[in-house]
């Protein structure tokens, strides 16, 4: 019997045949897919520092989402580059993944406000900002609501359990096609 089907192997390949055969199934699955590849796009750590990036800038989106550069912001490019390497080491597939409390997000988010703070009182002269405090204030917000966002979002755990309920139901529901961890080649 190891060449043969059982009764409910038969019925099962019967039905996947039925499926892969019925367009409005493939819609389906397309839209799935979509869906998911959406939600992953939307918080791939690249995307966020690049966001992040042109925010400091002063740029801001059109109505077609590109990026329109604004003449008038005059932000020192070393800020921006010292901005960048500090939030690449919190703004991160770990950080987003992790299973924070309450209290270490507090930890965290003070630790970034106290970097922050202290990085612009020594450096505000070398970057062209010294006296300007609403762009300190500015760029600090942009920093600290990011980061605030992105911890909260791993607080308990949340986005991990979310991410992988995602993959669990897509590849149940997609078994045999094109692999859910082909959508997470960034992590």
């Amino acid at each position: 019997m190891t060449g043969e089907l059982s009764e409910a192997q038969m019925q099962q390949q019967q039905i996947d045949q039925q499926i892969e055969n019925d367009p409005n199934a493939a819609y389906a699955d397309n839209l799935r897919q979509e869906k998911v590849t959406n939600i992953l796009q939307q918080i791939n750590p690249d995307n966020l520092m690049t966001d992040i990036e042109h925010r400091i800038r002063g740029n801001k989106k059109d109505y077609n989402g590109e990026w329109v550069t604004n003449e008038e912001a005059k932000i020192s490019e070393e800020l921006i580059s010292d901005c960048m390497s500090f939030l690449g080491s919190i703004l991160n597939q770990n950080t987003s993944m992790s299973n924070f409390s309450p209290m270490e997000i507090n930890n965290l988010m003070e630790l970034i406000r106290n970097w922050y703070t202290g990085h612009m009182v020594v450096n505000a002269e070398r970057y062209g900002l010294e006296g300007r405090y609403s762009e300190w204030t500015r760029i600090g917000n942009i920093i600290l609501s990011t980061c605030f966002t992105v911890l909260k979002r791993a607080q308990n755990g949340q986005e991990s359990r979310r991410i992988f309920r995602i993959m669990k139901l897509t590849e149940n529901q997609t078994q045999g096609k094109k692999s859910m961890m082909d959508n997470f080649k960034f992590w």
